[in-house]
């Protein structure tokens, strides 16, 4: 009878910490993107690669606006947006990463 109770209990355990959360991780962050005032004015495509190389977030931002990105892969990334210079930042779970696109640096 031991053989099988054991089972069960190991089974209903790990059911319960999988509906508690407690195996849950969360291997993403946010990055914060604004484009500089002293670029063209028209709208940019800003773009986060993540250390892949793969697309992982994209969006339209004019001039002095901000883009938030959420569901960035952890690590380094790359953001670029067309004639802009591109930078990198370290996203993290436990901070917003931050980053200026600007026209002047490269």
């Amino acid at each position: 009878m031991s053989r099988r109770v054991l089972p069960t209990v190991a089974l209903a355990a790990a059911a319960l910490l999988t509906l508690a959360g407690c195996g849950a991780h969360d291997s993403t962050g946010q990055v914060s993107v604004t484009v500089s005032d002293n670029a063209a004015d028209h709208p940019y495509e800003v773009k986060v690669f993540a250390s892949t190389g793969k697309l992982s977030e994209h969006q339209r931002v004019f001039p002095g606006g901000t883009a938030d990105f959420a569901g960035v892969p952890l690590g380094t990334v790359t953001v670029r947006a067309g004639e802009l210079c591109p930078q990198t930042t370290t996203v993290t779970n436990d901070a917003v990463a931050t980053v200026t696109l600007t026209t002047t640096g490269c």
